[in-house]
Protein backbone atom coordinates (compact mmCIF):
# COMPACT_ATOMS: atom_id res chain seq x y z
CA UNK A 1 0.00 0.00 0.00
CA UNK A 2 1.55 3.55 -0.98
CA UNK A 3 1.50 6.34 1.68
CA UNK A 4 0.86 9.96 0.73
CA UNK A 5 1.17 12.99 2.18
CA UNK A 6 -1.41 15.69 1.62
CA UNK A 7 -0.64 19.29 3.19
CA UNK A 8 -3.58 21.40 4.68
CA UNK A 9 -2.51 25.62 3.97
CA UNK A 10 -5.70 27.10 4.36
CA UNK A 11 -6.93 30.54 6.29
CA UNK A 12 -9.64 29.14 7.97
CA UNK A 13 -9.51 26.94 10.86
CA UNK A 14 -12.84 25.52 10.92
CA UNK A 15 -12.34 24.32 7.21
CA UNK A 16 -8.54 23.20 8.15
CA UNK A 17 -10.68 20.75 10.47
CA UNK A 18 -13.42 19.92 8.68
CA UNK A 19 -11.20 18.85 5.78
CA UNK A 20 -9.28 16.86 8.19
CA UNK A 21 -12.23 14.90 9.70
CA UNK A 22 -13.40 14.36 6.06
CA UNK A 23 -10.16 12.90 5.16
CA UNK A 24 -9.97 10.40 7.79
CA UNK A 25 -10.17 6.96 7.01
CA UNK A 26 -8.15 7.04 3.59
CA UNK A 27 -5.92 4.40 4.11
CA UNK A 28 -2.30 5.31 3.85
CA UNK A 29 -3.12 8.99 3.97
CA UNK A 30 -1.22 11.33 6.45
CA UNK A 31 -2.27 15.01 7.19
CA UNK A 32 -0.21 18.02 8.06
CA UNK A 33 -1.49 21.16 8.82
CA UNK A 34 0.18 24.14 7.40
CA UNK A 35 -0.21 28.14 8.89
CA UNK A 36 -0.40 30.91 6.37
CA UNK A 37 1.87 32.47 8.86
CA UNK A 38 4.64 30.00 8.26
CA UNK A 39 4.66 30.10 4.84
CA UNK A 40 4.66 34.07 4.18
CA UNK A 41 8.08 36.27 2.68
CA UNK A 42 8.83 33.53 0.59
CA UNK A 43 9.17 31.12 2.89
CA UNK A 44 8.67 27.65 1.00
CA UNK A 45 10.78 25.52 3.24
CA UNK A 46 8.27 24.48 5.19
CA UNK A 47 6.28 23.01 2.09
CA UNK A 48 9.52 22.07 -0.07
CA UNK A 49 10.42 19.83 3.21
CA UNK A 50 7.26 18.27 4.00
CA UNK A 51 7.35 17.83 -0.05
CA UNK A 52 3.29 16.43 -0.11
CA UNK A 53 1.74 14.29 -2.84
CA UNK A 54 -1.04 17.32 -2.60
CA UNK A 55 -1.71 20.16 -1.52
CA UNK A 56 -5.28 21.92 -0.57
CA UNK A 57 -5.41 25.61 -0.23
CA UNK A 58 -8.15 28.12 -0.45
CA UNK A 59 -8.29 31.25 -2.39
CA UNK A 60 -5.89 33.15 0.30
CA UNK A 61 -3.43 30.45 0.06
CA UNK A 62 -2.72 29.22 -3.03
CA UNK A 63 -0.09 31.78 -4.36
CA UNK A 64 1.82 30.61 -1.46
CA UNK A 65 2.54 26.94 -3.10
CA UNK A 66 5.38 25.71 -5.42
CA UNK A 67 4.06 25.91 -8.70
CA UNK A 68 5.43 21.61 -8.74
CA UNK A 69 3.16 20.77 -6.17
CA UNK A 70 -0.56 19.95 -7.26
CA UNK A 71 -3.32 21.41 -5.49
CA UNK A 72 -6.93 21.21 -4.43
CA UNK A 73 -8.65 24.67 -4.26
CA UNK A 74 -11.57 24.47 -1.29
CA UNK A 75 -14.13 27.40 -2.19
CA UNK A 76 -17.49 28.18 -1.18
CA UNK A 77 -18.28 29.93 -4.33
CA UNK A 78 -18.69 28.96 -8.12
CA UNK A 79 -15.00 30.57 -9.10
CA UNK A 80 -15.07 31.00 -13.53
CA UNK A 81 -12.64 28.26 -15.47
CA UNK A 82 -10.04 30.55 -15.80
CA UNK A 83 -9.39 31.24 -11.97
CA UNK A 84 -9.37 27.80 -11.25
CA UNK A 85 -7.84 25.91 -14.36
CA UNK A 86 -4.02 25.47 -11.88
CA UNK A 87 -5.55 23.39 -9.80
CA UNK A 88 -5.92 19.63 -9.80
CA UNK A 89 -9.29 19.60 -8.46
CA UNK A 90 -11.84 22.26 -6.99
CA UNK A 91 -13.91 21.01 -3.96
CA UNK A 92 -16.69 23.17 -2.51
CA UNK A 93 -17.05 23.67 0.94
CA UNK A 94 -20.59 22.25 0.40
CA UNK A 95 -19.59 18.92 -1.45
CA UNK A 96 -20.71 16.04 0.73
CA UNK A 97 -17.71 14.09 2.88
CA UNK A 98 -18.37 10.95 0.28
CA UNK A 99 -17.30 13.46 -2.56
CA UNK A 100 -13.99 14.97 -0.73
CA UNK A 101 -12.52 11.50 0.05
CA UNK A 102 -13.55 10.59 -3.30
CA UNK A 103 -12.07 13.19 -5.23
CA UNK A 104 -9.10 12.96 -2.92
CA UNK A 105 -8.71 9.83 -3.13
CA UNK A 106 -8.67 9.65 -7.21
CA UNK A 107 -6.31 12.45 -7.23
CA UNK A 108 -3.59 10.35 -5.15
CA UNK A 109 -4.54 7.14 -6.79
CA UNK A 110 -5.79 7.48 -10.36
CA UNK A 111 -7.44 4.76 -12.23
CA UNK A 112 -5.69 2.19 -13.87
CA UNK A 113 -5.86 1.64 -17.47
CA UNK A 114 -9.16 0.97 -17.08
CA UNK A 115 -11.05 5.06 -16.63
CA UNK A 116 -13.78 3.83 -13.96
CA UNK A 117 -15.45 7.26 -14.79
CA UNK A 118 -19.32 6.90 -15.89
CA UNK A 119 -19.90 3.44 -14.02
CA UNK A 120 -22.11 5.28 -11.80
CA UNK A 121 -24.06 7.19 -14.23
CA UNK A 122 -27.55 6.49 -14.05
CA UNK A 123 -29.18 5.32 -17.57
CA UNK A 124 -31.08 8.85 -17.57
CA UNK A 125 -27.88 10.44 -17.26
CA UNK A 126 -26.37 8.89 -20.17
CA UNK A 127 -29.57 10.19 -22.27
CA UNK A 128 -28.98 13.69 -21.08
CA UNK A 129 -25.07 12.96 -22.26
CA UNK A 130 -26.50 12.04 -25.54
CA UNK A 131 -28.93 14.68 -25.85
CA UNK A 132 -25.84 17.29 -24.83
CA UNK A 133 -23.63 15.59 -27.23
CA UNK A 134 -26.01 16.00 -29.94
CA UNK A 135 -26.81 19.88 -29.20
CA UNK A 136 -29.98 19.38 -27.86
CA UNK A 137 -30.64 22.56 -25.18
CA UNK A 138 -32.30 21.68 -21.46
CA UNK A 139 -36.04 22.60 -23.00
CA UNK A 140 -35.24 20.02 -26.17
CA UNK A 141 -33.83 17.61 -23.91
CA UNK A 142 -36.57 17.51 -21.73
CA UNK A 143 -39.01 17.37 -24.14
CA UNK A 144 -37.48 14.45 -26.06
CA UNK A 145 -37.00 12.85 -22.13
CA UNK A 146 -40.85 13.25 -21.26
CA UNK A 147 -39.02 15.39 -18.27
CA UNK A 148 -38.86 18.67 -16.78
CA UNK A 149 -36.12 21.05 -17.79
CA UNK A 150 -35.15 21.31 -13.93
CA UNK A 151 -35.13 17.77 -14.38
CA UNK A 152 -32.33 17.59 -17.01
CA UNK A 153 -30.37 20.57 -14.37
CA UNK A 154 -30.24 18.24 -11.73
CA UNK A 155 -28.98 15.30 -14.21
CA UNK A 156 -26.32 18.35 -15.68
CA UNK A 157 -25.26 19.18 -11.78
CA UNK A 158 -24.69 15.46 -11.06
CA UNK A 159 -23.16 14.56 -14.59
CA UNK A 160 -20.74 17.22 -13.26
CA UNK A 161 -19.76 15.92 -10.08
CA UNK A 162 -19.77 12.40 -10.70
CA UNK A 163 -17.42 12.78 -13.86
CA UNK A 164 -15.97 16.15 -13.20
CA UNK A 165 -16.40 17.50 -16.17
CA UNK A 166 -18.17 20.68 -16.70
CA UNK A 167 -18.53 21.37 -20.46
CA UNK A 168 -20.29 19.83 -23.57
CA UNK A 169 -17.07 19.66 -25.84
CA UNK A 170 -15.78 17.88 -22.41
CA UNK A 171 -18.88 15.45 -22.38
CA UNK A 172 -18.58 15.57 -25.70
CA UNK A 173 -15.07 14.01 -25.58
CA UNK A 174 -15.91 11.74 -22.84
CA UNK A 175 -18.96 10.29 -24.87
CA UNK A 176 -16.84 9.47 -27.50
CA UNK A 177 -13.79 7.86 -25.71
CA UNK A 178 -16.18 5.60 -23.45
CA UNK A 179 -17.99 4.45 -26.97
CA UNK A 180 -21.23 5.79 -25.02
CA UNK A 181 -21.98 7.60 -28.68
CA UNK A 182 -20.47 7.26 -32.25
CA UNK A 183 -18.38 10.00 -33.49
CA UNK A 184 -21.18 10.11 -36.75
CA UNK A 185 -23.38 10.69 -34.28
CA UNK A 186 -21.74 14.44 -32.68
CA UNK A 187 -23.29 17.52 -34.24
CA UNK A 188 -21.16 19.88 -35.88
Amino acid sequence: MRSFTVGLLLSSPLVTAGLRTALRGISGLSITELSPADTQEGNMTEITDLSPSLMIVDSFTATECPSEIPTVLVTSIQLPESAVKRHACVLSIYDSLDTIKKRIKNLLEPASDTDSRGNDLSPREKEVILGIVKGLSNKEIAHEMNVSVNTIMTHRRNIASKLEIHSPAGLTIFAIATGLVKIEDVKI
